[in-house]
């Protein structure tokens, strides 16, 4: 394991209740969002939702992010965080990270060591056990999307066999 890597599951915040909520990708040379996520926790699980355009344009719906049967997002071990993270490029700066994932997709919460660092957020892809490159998420201020909107009740059901 290269020793930019330290493993302590307890120095991290835990993604928790608070960090539900909406979430964007910005263009880093443009400043204008690219994708907007919603992190749901229902039932004491976790689910990864991406605002999608549907085929006239002009409207968009909620696509549940995952390729398999089971899309709840669960806890990385402390190996797999390990593994994802061992890189020189998540060297700097110094920290803990937090994962929850399904089969092709994660969300990530980043706890630095020091200021003036900030927690942070990203959106991660798996092919298998290995993982792209993480993408920033900055996390949507409460009044940001105030529009009236139906509240719909969601309950995932598994997949019949």
């Amino acid at each position: 394991m290269p020793n930019n890597l330290f493993v302590h599951p307890h120095f991290g915040q835990a993604i928790a209740e608070e960090d539900a909520g909406l979430y964007y990708i910005l263009n880093q040379h443009t400043g204008q969002v690219r994708s907007v996520l919603s992190l749901v926790c229902e039932n004491q699980h976790w689910y990864l939702f991406q605002l999608q355009p549907i085929a006239d344009g002009m409207d968009y719906r909620w696509s549940l992010m995952t390729n398999d049967e089971s899309p709840a997002l669960t806890t990385a071990t402390d190996k797999q965080i390990a593994h994802y993270f061992c890189k020189p490029e998540y060297a700097e700066p110094a920290g803990a990270w937090q994962v929850i994932r399904n089969r092709g997709v994660g969300f990530a919460k980043f706890t630095p060591m020091c200021q003036p660092h900030a927690v942070s957020f990203a959106v991660l892809r798996f092919d298998g056990e290995q993982m792209a490159t993480p993408i920033r998420l900055h996390k949507a201020p409460a009044d940001w999307c105030q529009e009236e909107t139906a509240e719909v009740d969601w309950v995932p059901q598994p997949a019949m066999a």
